[in-house]
């Protein structure tokens, strides 16, 4: 099978219908794909460390598809396509993020997640300030300058310099049971549509 690219739109591709869509659903098989990437595990060290503990990451590829994803994909109608949900549903995912309980039923756009219209090209800084801030107890313990350094090479781990091929949701709410359901749940969705590859960090902390 040949997958069609993400990343590049076929205009002449005619829109898949309704009944093509939910069948395409069915057709996505979702691999893990290690997070090796040394840049972005020391954030997460350090995320962990500002969330005592709570943190939750997870990175998976997108290995078979038919052409109705890639139909939605490159034209950036994830959330018209359900595309996060897919992903979150799928028998992989939750096992690898078994201890998030992702609840049996998810919405189209699951947990609200919102796209973050600066995608990775601010990504660095959010990060940044997500370890600064820290929870209610714990944060980070270096500088600002040197959690930006961090965020700043846990980004280019995960973008490289392909800013384009990227799309950031994010979500502030308490969408299973493993948050807190306070003011410091974070989800974010971090979409390449250059591999077909999705990057989940979850965090929460409580007071």
């Amino acid at each position: 099978m040949t997958l069609l690219p993400w990343n590049e739109i076929n205009w002449n591709a005619p829109r898949p219908t309704e009944t093509e869509m939910v069948e395409s659903w069915t057709a996505i098989r979702w691999e893990h794909s290690p997070i090796d990437a040394p840049g972005l595990e020391a954030y997460l060290d350090a995320a962990r460390a500002a969330f005592r503990g709570r943190c939750l990451a997870g990175r998976w590829r997108a290995v078979e598809y038919p052409d109705a994803t890639a139909w939605f994909t490159t034209r950036n109608r994830h959330d018209e396509y359900g595309l996060h949900s897919q992903l979150l549903d799928s028998a992989v995912v939750r096992t690898d993020l078994a201890e998030l309980e992702i609840p049996a039923a998810l919405d189209r756009i699951p947990a609200g997640l919102k796209e973050e219209w600066a995608g990775a090209l601010t990504l660095d800084g959010t990060l940044a300030a997500l370890i600064v801030q820290g929870g209610p107890y714990d944060r980070f313990r270096g500088t600002a300058a040197q959690a930006k350094e961090l965020a700043s090479a846990a980004v280019h781990s995960l973008v490289g310099d392909r800013y384009e091929d990227f799309r950031v949701d994010y979500s502030g709410t308490a969408w299973t049971p493993w948050f807190w359901d306070e003011t410091w749940d974070h989800t974010y969705v971090i979409t390449d549509n250059g591999r077909a590859e999705v990057t989940v960090l979850c965090l929460t902390d409580t007071d």
